[in-house]
């Protein structure tokens, strides 16, 4: 591949591009479409991850963690990452996507505290890309680095199988809190934490039982959110996360 010169444009399709494929060879991935979903199929059934070859074809894979479906996740050193947001809302002015980003960031953190992974906002070079001649600005959020090994995806159905101990009382007391936030985020601000069962973004501590929430950016009432899409349905399955994490709690006696 040649250099080239990244813009935002350029940025955003190589991030779209590469984390439509993550999806569409995920396994228990349903498109909603019939046609779509053939196709799918079809990437699952190749010999090789057309997602892993699009990661290696473009960014620097010795710091990329993950491409998600609002930004592309790096090391920044030994304990923090960078989240990267090449999506944006049609020309909206740099400066002014860092000020929105930083204000829904700000009313998730504060209505979930303790649950809400602390995160900064800031524009930075983004050096994350093979080929590109000049380093992108871009509006990034720096977070506390997670071993994902011990703090793994919660599984909120596996609850009821554990024994009773301080760490499945923590547990609960986090989902209540969460819960609590979630309430106040709505009532507040007409946003939705992004908190569904299977986005993967609200983790468990292995060791002690902890709540976080790691991706911080919220859904708006209608659906839509600041990186200007709108996932078919997620207002339902977000209602749907809510009421299983609060007949959990519900039961636990919170």
């Amino acid at each position: 591949l040649y250099n080239i010169i990244m813009n935002r444009r350029v940025a955003r399709a190589v991030h779209e591009a590469t984390n439509i494929t993550y999806w569409f060879e995920k396994p228990d991935w349903d498109s909603g479409n019939p046609a779509l979903n053939l196709v799918c199929k079809g990437l699952r059934s190749l010999p090789f991850s057309v997602h892993e070859t699009q990661k290696r074809a473009f960014f620097d894979t010795t710091k990329l963690i993950a491409v998600s479906g609002e930004s592309v996740v790096v090391t920044n050193g030994d304990d923090q990452v960078d989240k990267y947001m090449f999506r944006y809302p049609g020309k909206m002015v740099l400066e002014t996507f860092r000020d929105q980003v930083s204000h829904e960031v700000q009313a998730v953190t504060e209505c979930l505290g303790g649950v809400a992974l602390a995160t900064q906002v800031s524009i930075k070079p983004a050096k994350i890309f093979k080929h590109a001649r000049t380093p992108l600005l871009t509006v990034v959020q720096t977070q506390k680095k997670l071993d994902l090994g011990v703090h793994k995806a919660l599984d909120v159905s596996a609850l009821a199988a554990e024994a009773p101990s301080p760490g499945l009382d923590n547990t609960a007391r986090g989902l209540e809190a969460m819960l609590l936030g979630a309430d106040l985020l709505m009532r507040h601000h007409d946003y939705y934490p992004d908190i569904s069962r299977g986005s993967g973004n609200v983790r468990r501590s292995t060791e002690d039982g902890a709540v976080t929430l790691i991706d911080v950016m919220p859904f708006y009432a209608n659906g839509s959110r600041l990186i200007g899409d709108k996932p078919p349905g997620v207002v339902s399955r977000l209602t749907e996360s809510l009421r299983t994490y609060e007949e959990f709690v519900g039961q636990y006696g919170g």
